[in-house]
């Protein structure tokens, strides 16, 4: 019966990244650096996903979107984006670099926490997933690679359209859920507004508690409940040189994180998770240059509650960070150069009082030699805790007439963040197993290869390829360690086991990712299909056990079928996992060496109207599964709702925007 579901799934194992043809695809801009690039200049494997192909889908967070697109490994805690662990080609969660309009958003505290944006689906224009080290433009934790989400609001500074719209999606499902993500957006010839709501409440199922079955702790029943909102708003002023961006957000999060971080008996977590966020840009345009300055603050506090019978565990982090650069012709070779400083802060009951501040100089510089486009950089670290560091990239690109061949070559940098540093650094006497960090982890350090090749067979078809190659050092995982053998801490129970953050000598990652992309045209509508596949394959020395670094699938096919048909629309997504299995009876957690998920969307528009009926089907085969031992991802759940997409420009009154 699996094989039978996993031989369905390979041929429905389907992308939807589909409605860019060829000569689209040539002409996308992407931030693959600082300098931007077309997709095919940029010497990177880049997926765009546009806000339509998202609306098309059964998501409701972009966590949820990126289980469909090859290369990226999601590991879900509790869906619906209550929290997630994302990595790329094999890299552990720390080494993605999230960015929102240029900005960074990786939370100091962990980076469990940054799938947490402040931004809602809605006012996404589009999102760039950058595979690859990406360090020497962006800095520290670009090692898997990039995800960069460009906001409707920020992309408006760059044409000259004047309009007004709202898009929005709100629905109802099983287990009191309520789904509601609506934005509207004002744009005049000089300034603009916008503002955005996210809402995603649930009472959650209802499972059996198995600290009560085995070892009789805690209520017999429990529920996975979530309660989640963001908020954001944004003013722009676009001049002929001089523009600026100013944007708002925040973000509150309530949620049952039973064993999302532990396998303990007495594990009856509750955590609440509150962020606030702004960000600005300044960009003055001159007839060779543009002078850019981009800045931003978060804020976020944290109280986690292990079980009630303990005190909960508070922190408050703060984050600073700004970019000042300029890009200039000279010559026939286009430079980017700048600075850059971040700023970080802690006030913790568990983890202490702690500030780290890191500054970078780079340079970048991007020529094109006939058909063969360069891209290389050069970036200057320096934090207290990291020393300086040198990281060098260098990305080229050959165009053949339908055949593009790229590869890329560089180094990329992280520094531990405030809780592999110093988790448990204040609890006396903490207990066995728990996580205790290492205030001494030195800095990561990798180096990436990966070639490839992208083949457009016609404008509807194509195929692409890459092989991968990583070398790791140092890098930073919790292993299982005596305290005896625990030289830095002195809170910790004599001749006792903990998962000790330490830095392992060394890690070696390669792989391969294979996508096929189709598109046709049908009377009254239009197929998409494309088959992604991707192998991972870790190794690090035979005495060592680590929690995170090899976390990931061996074999991952993925994504989704997508039909229109009149006012009809099917989408039909899924994803074949392949891992390392792992179990603890205490409380029974299993992560299965295989397991599939479908998901499925069935949409309607009346005659054009920009506006749709929808229902979704999550885990439509009801596949019981963890990707995080112990923490049961939901059952098949059902949803509909209404979502809709209006655009009132000043050339044409009313542009229907289609829906399926």
């Amino acid at each position: 019966m699996r094989n039978l579901r996993f031989l369905v799934l390979t041929i429905l194992s389907i992308s939807f990244i589909t409605n860019y043809a060829q000569t689209a695809l040539d002409q996308v801009l992407v931030s693959a650096s600082r300098i931007q690039s077309k997709k095919f200049e940029s010497g990177k494997n880049i997926t765009v996903i546009s806000q339509k192909e998202i609306a098309q889908l059964p998501v409701n967070s972009v966590d949820e979107l990126l289980q469909y697109v090859g290369g990226v490994n999601i590991n879900n805690r509790g869906g619906f984006g209550v929290q997630s662990d994302i990595g790329m080609r094999g890299s552990t969660f720390s080494q993605v670099l999230v960015l929102v309009d240029n900005q960074r958003i990786n939370d100091p505290l962990t980076a469990h926490f940054n799938n947490y944006l402040p931004i809602p689906l809605s006012e996404v224009h589009h999102i760039e997933i950058v595979r690859g080290s990406a360090s020497a433009s962006f800095g520290a934790d670009a090692v898997g690679g990039i995800i960069h989400v460009k906001t409707k609001t920020y992309q408006a500074l760059f044409n000259k359209q004047e309009f007004a719209s709202s898009s929005g999606n709100v629905g109802l499902g099983n287990h009191n859920l309520s789904l509601m993500d609506v934005s509207m957006h004002e744009q005049r010839k000089k300034f603009g507004f916008s503002a955005a709501v996210k809402s995603s409440e649930s009472d959650g199922e209802q499972l059996l508690n198995p600290n009560f079955t085995n070892a009789k702790l805690g209520d017999s029943l429990h529920r996975n409940f979530f309660d989640l909102k963001t908020y954001t708003a944004a003013v722009t002023y676009r001049g002929d040189k001089l523009k600026f961006y100013a944007r708002g957000g925040s973000d509150f999060r309530e949620f049952a994180a039973k064993h999302f971080y532990t396998t303990s008996t007495y594990d009856e977590s509750i955590e609440k998770v509150s962020s606030y966020w702004t960000q600005t840009a300044l960009i003055y345009d001159q007839d060779n240059s543009r002078t850019e300055l981009n800045a931003s603050y978060r804020n976020g506090k944290d109280s986690f509650a292990f079980n009630p019978l303990f005190t909960p565990n508070e922190h408050t982090t703060q984050r600073i960070n700004a970019t000042l650069s300029q890009t200039r012709q000279v010559g026939s070779v286009n430079i980017n150069y700048g600075f850059q400083t971040d700023w970080q802060d802690i006030v913790s009951t568990d983890r202490g009082d702690h500030q780290i501040t890191s500054n970078a100089a780079f340079i970048l510089a991007q020529k094109t030699i006939n058909q063969l486009h360069l891209n290389g950089g050069l970036r200057l670290e320096n934090s207290e805790k990291i020393g300086t560091q040198l990281v060098p990239q260098l990305n080229a690109s050959y165009k053949i007439d339908k055949l593009v061949l790229r590869s890329s070559l560089g180094r990329s940098i992280r520094q531990a963040d405030f809780t592999e540093r110093f988790t448990s650094y204040k609890l006396n006497n903490p207990s066995a197993g728990r996580n205790v960090g290492n205030p001494d982890l030195e800095a990561e350090s990798s180096y990436n290869f990966d070639l490839g090749a992208d083949v457009y067979l016609t404008e509807n078809f194509q195929f692409s390829n890459t092989l991968f190659f990583r070398q790791s050092s140092n890098l930073i995982d919790y292993t299982l360690t005596n305290s005896i053998d625990i030289t830095n801490l002195i809170n910790l129970i004599d001749s006792t086991n903990y998962l000790y953050a330490q830095n392992i000598s060394e890690s070696t990652t390669w792989g391969n990712e294979f996508g096929l992309k189709y598109t046709k045209a049908i009377r009254n509508g239009r197929i998409g299909a494309t088959l992604n596949y991707t192998y991972l394959n870790t190794s690090t020395p035979d005495s060592v056990v680590s929690k995170y670094i090899a976390n990931h699938p061996i074999h991952n096919i993925n994504g989704s079928l997508n039909i229109r048909y009149g006012g009809f629309g099917l989408n039909i997504g899924g994803a074949m996992i392949t891992r390392n299995a792992e179990a603890v009876e205490a409380i029974n957690a299993e992560i299965k060496d295989q397991y599939a998920i479908v998901n499925l969307k069935l949409s309607y528009t009346v005659n054009n109207f920009p506006a749709s009926v929808y229902l979704d089907v999550r885990n439509a085969l009801d596949t019981r599964y963890q990707e995080i031992l112990g923490s049961q991802m939901p059952g098949r759940w059902i949803m509909g709702g209404i979502r809709w997409n209006f655009n009132r420009t000043k050339l044409n009154p009313m542009q229907i925007v289609p829906i399926n």
